[in-house]
């Protein structure tokens, strides 16, 4: 199995608490790169720095690039792991058959010594039975245009609806309950001027890294 390796990929931007500027120029001072080209990497976008590193060393590479002030990641590489035997393997090429159908061969069965003996007066015809009978003597087709199903008419109700008072079109049938609005004392507040601060910031300086001892040799 070959040795597993990691990529080293740069985000494009300073580490946390780094300003932009410095980290810009340790990225020259290390990578020996001109402004102009140091500028286009920090744009933001992932690239990749190293594609291949072991594991000690990868990681030895990302503290140096960390404490320059530059972010940057490692990504495992996927190992393909070769079958065992496989390097004898021999590939064919595309559409090539490899398997052929195959026909098994016409076979003759002779049958010129094979008899049948058959009794034909023995045979019997199976009689069939004759279908039921059925009586249709009681049943009688009304032929009348009178339709089969009498309808019953059926009286509408009589509803008393003379104790029943109707309100006017647009009357308020539920009558809303009114309620006071609370009484929020606010002589003890006190209200700033427009455009004070409310939480003043602190400034924090920032740090002096020191990379002049730091070197991206990882031989």
């Amino acid at each position: 199995m070959s040795e597993q390796t990691f990529k080293v990929v740069f985000k494009g931007k300073a580490a946390r608490g780094v300003e932009l500027a410095k980290a810009k120029a340790n990225f020259a001072k290390l990578f020996k790169l001109p402004e102009a080209k140091v500028e286009v990497m920090f744009d933001g976008k992932q690239r990749t720095l190293k594609k291949a590193m072991p594991m000690d060393k990868a990681s030895h590479f990302r503290e140096v690039l960390k404490k320059a002030g530059i972010r940057v990641s490692l990504v495992k590489n996927v190992v393909e792991e070769v079958p065992k035997g496989a390097e004898e393997w021999e590939l064919n090429d595309p559409g090539t058959v490899i398997l052929r159908p195959v026909t098994a061969p016409e076979r003759h069965i002779e049958t010129a010594h094979i008899k049948v003996d058959v009794d034909f007066d023995k045979l019997e015809d199976k009689p069939q039975a004759d279908p039921p009978e059925v009586d249709i003597d009681h049943i009688v087709i009304d032929d009348s245009e009178e339709p089969i199903i009498q309808t019953k008419e059926v009286e509408i109700p009589d509803f008393d609806t003379t104790g029943l008072d109707v309100e006017e079109a647009g009357a308020i049938i539920v009558k809303q309950k009114k309620i006071e609005t609370p009484q929020i004392p606010i002589d003890d507040l006190d209200l700033d001027d427009s455009g004070d601060a409310l939480v003043e910031k602190k400034k924090v300086p920032e740090p002096e890294i020191d990379i002049s001892n730091i070197s991206l040799n990882v031989e």
